[in-house]
């Protein structure tokens, strides 16, 4: 068992590498936000399900929506994206992702729920697989900090 942070700075591909290098793994699990057709979605690696994370008209919705900087999520596929963590957290895979943790979740919203209990379930040392969490590099140590994560290892390249 082992957690592991994939940082590197905005815009540099970070979710387009890990795309790539979850295509080559095995009995893999977890959740990626591409930027598909100018608007991000949520991919469950699990069952390659793809569906909206952004609301790109935010006048002309009834759904509650979390804002952060330029962009709108929509609460329910927030909602739908933890469910989909929590129940690969007990399938045991050999990796469970998450792209990205980041300024949602230091306030709390967003995949915080999820990561915090992988963290905690990937830090006991009797646990099968890994854990590779994505984060900008300019959140990485506030991240690490605010989560508590201990023992991990930061890369930046997969």
């Amino acid at each position: 068992m082992s957690i592991y942070i994939f940082s590197r700075p905005i815009h540099s591909g970070k979710t387009t590498e890990l795309l790539q290098w979850c295509n080559r793994q095995k009995n893999i699990h977890g959740i990626l936000m591409p930027d598909i057709n100018g608007s991000r979605k949520f991919l469950n690696l699990d069952k390659k399900e793809i569906f909206d994370a952004e609301c790109v008209d935010i006048t002309n919705t009834n759904l509650s929506i979390t804002s952060i900087g330029k962009f709108n999520f929509y609460m329910d596929a927030f909602e739908k994206a933890n469910s989909i963590l929590m129940r690969a957290l007990s399938r045991n895979p050999d990796w469970l992702v998450i792209d990205e943790v980041g300024k949602l979740e230091l306030g709390g919203k967003g995949f915080y729920t999820s990561v915090a209990e992988a963290i905690k379930t990937y830090t006991d040392k009797n646990k099968k697989g890994d854990l590779l969490l994505t984060v900008r590099d300019s959140l990485c140590e506030e991240v690490i900090v605010f989560l508590n994560i201990k023992n991990y290892k930061i890369i930046s390249s997969l």
